[in-house]
């Protein structure tokens, strides 16, 4: 699936088991266990979130679904201001670029402007499939697609689908790297399964991999200029199942037909297949590291130029004692091996597709012999990590929860004070406890938290051991992100109650309570859900009403839809039936002014809500 890699440049790099200061990389291993529907981190380490599948962006543009490539792109070397550049795996795939900052008091990640990347179709295509990507020298990105199912739907003269495209962050736009007509998907460096690509500090040689079961070749790309990746010689890596060396096998790339069909070529050219390779990254060691998905392996080369040596396997699929003496059994490895990066020690970050879905991290001084490896985290019910990239200080990592179960309900606290729920694909950043948020334990006075829906309306209901503070600040949002505040309710009891009885068209409401403590402290509650997926709300408007009624439901309808107004003493006044809608008309002049009560049937349910007739 992902992942993604920072550029490291003359990192001084210790064993993460020897390393005395409190880096990223310093926590005992988790206890090995299956997935639950939280994120299971050392309790050394915390985690905020930043935005999930469906928010809302500054631009009104929505963040796309299955996120992968998650790439920390710093401002003149900031690692506290940058943007995030988050990929969507999905057909018409997406890129939406968030300006990220960190606040120095709160130490907590804020977002700025944000909007999505434009892929003028008349210049490539459909894009699709999104995967993993780099973090480039200059300041830009290569985003990957990972799939080859598509035509020449623009009639370009090339298929759709299965390049690498460069992107500014800054201007939010695809790069023109010839300079000639509209923008470019980057031809030259031939179509395949991309799984994710790396560089070299100048910029003078590519590394990807392609995710193939048949054709998981390994490539290099030479541009003509460093940094201009739209002329330049193409290579496929040939070996043997012995390993130790290899050589580049060039592959005609220079007519649309040969770019289309690079592939072929690879193999046809003796490309040897490492089966589905997917992660792949430069080391500080500048050795080319990659993963093979179904092999769970994690192999590494020194590129020689024509040839490469020192080509092993340097992580085995083996059972690893993750905790030393510690009480853990050995832990198997297993496969799904995917997104690699490097932090500043110089320790690999795996994170894997399959197995358990953990994330490992690797010493660099590991050997079978001597092996390093300890266990890191353990994603959510039915979740994969993905999208790894770190600030340059390496001390905030960040990626994202990738398809975790949509039945998902558990919440945990985040460094912000946020109850998330990982039921949807959310980025996040990860980093050590002192480094991340002021760690505000929730106030104790608070012992129950419930809500529930009454018809249209919701009610929350909450008590408290002690009075502690001047009010609450009820808060709802509407993706579980962006909260507004819709009332306030005075502590002048135990026991409390609130009524939403406005309810904003949505399948998921999501509420919390913000507390002001006496001493001026803020701290929030967790968030409770409420789902009214399959009881629509019925908006009637306008009201007071003097000619037509508009009915309004808030999801689609199957089957035929039955409405009917009673008055207040209970009669029925009409009664009407018509095919599925969640939008119609009800023309009521002849009635007499009043309050009336409308109900209103379908296969979904009845939903009711009153009106006056003026």
């Amino acid at each position: 699936m992902l992942y993604r890699k920072e550029l490291v440049l003359g990192v001084f790099y210790f064993s993460i088991f020897q390393a005395s200061s409190q880096t990223i990389a310093t926590f005992n291993s988790i206890q090995p266990a299956v997935q639950t529907q939280n994120l299971v981190l050392p309790a050394t380490h915390t985690f905020q979130r930043i935005v999930r599948s469906n928010s809302t962006l500054l631009s009104g543009e929505t963040v796309g679904i299955n996120l992968d490539f998650t790439g920390y792109v710093p401002i003149s070397g900031s690692s506290s201001n940058g943007y995030l550049s988050i990929s969507s795996e999905r057909v018409y795939a997406g890129a939406a670029i968030l300006s990220i900052s960190l606040n120095p008091t709160t130490k907590l990640w804020t977002i700025g402007d944000g909007g999505n990347v434009p892929f003028p179709f008349s210049d490539i295509g459909y894009v699709n499939a999104f995967c993993a990507g780099t973090v480039m020298p200059n300041g830009h990105v290569m985003v990957c697609e990972e799939t080859m199912a598509g035509a020449d739907y623009n009639s370009d003269g090339y298929n759709d689908d299965g390049w690498i495209i460069e992107i500014d962050p800054a201007s939010r736009t695809v790069i023109n790297q010839d300079g000639v007509g509209g923008v470019d998907k980057l031809w030259a460096m031939g179509r395949q399964k991309h799984e994710d690509v790396v560089m070299t500090p100048d910029m003078s040689v590519a590394y990807w991999s392609a995710d193939n079961d048949t054709a998981g070749y390994v490539y290099k790309f030479v541009p003509a200029v460093p940094g201009n990746f739209s002329v330049g010689n193409l290579y496929a890596l040939q070996t043997t199942s012995s390993l130790g060396g290899g050589t580049w096998q060039q592959i005609p790339n220079t007519t649309a037909a040969e770019q289309n069909n690079t592939t072929t070529s690879a193999k046809d050219a003796g490309a040897y297949n490492f089966v589905r390779v997917e992660g792949i990254e430069r080391g500080p060691d500048g050795k080319i590291y990659f993963a093979a998905t179904t092999s769970g392996r994690i192999y590494r080369f020194n590129d020689l130029g024509n040839t490469v040596d020192q080509l092993e396997v340097f992580v085995e699929s083996t059972d690893y004692d993750v905790d030393g003496a510690g009480p853990y059994p050995p832990v198997a490895w297993g496969n799904g091996a995917d997104n690699l990066a490097f932090d500043g020690e110089g320790n690999l970050w795996v994170l894997q597709d399959g197995g358990n879905d953990y994330i490992w991290v690797v010493a660099p001084d590991h050997t079978a012999v001597a092996p390093k490896v300890k266990l890191f985290a353990i994603m959510p019910g039915g979740s994969e990590p993905t999208g790894i990239t770190f600030s340059p200080d390496y001390k905030y990592l960040f990626m994202s929860v990738q398809h975790p179960n949509n039945s998902n309900t558990s919440s945990q606290t985040d460094a912000a004070g946020n109850a998330v729920v990982f039921d949807e694909s959310t980025a996040i950043v990860i980093a050590r406890q002192e480094n991340l948020g002021a760690n505000v334990p929730l106030p104790v006075n608070l012992t129950s938290f419930e809500a529930r829906t009454e018809k249209n309306t919701v009610e929350l209901n909450w008590k408290t051991a002690s009075i502690s503070n001047d009010e609450f600040t009820i808060e709802r949002s509407i993706n579980g992100v962006h909260f507004d505040a819709i009332g306030t309710v005075k502590q002048l009891a135990s026991s409390f109650r609130f009524v939403d009885d406005k309810l904003p068209l949505a399948n998921n409401l999501y509420y919390r309570l913000r507390q002001k403590d006496k001493d001026g402290k803020i701290v929030y509650s967790e968030t409770k859900t409420i789902n009214i997926e399959k009881q629509s709300i019925l908006r009637l408007f306008p009201s007071p009403v003097s000619d037509k009624l508009i009915v309004q439901l808030s999801n689609a309808t199957t089957g035929q839809v039955s409405a009917t107004i009673i008055n207040a003493a209970g009669v029925t006044i009409s009664r009407q039936v018509r095919s599925a809608t969640n939008n119609f008309e009800i023309h009521v002049k002849e009635l007499p002014a009043g309050t009336y009560y409308l109900i209103v049937e379908t296969a979904e349910g009845k939903s009711t809500a009153s009106f006056t007739k003026k």
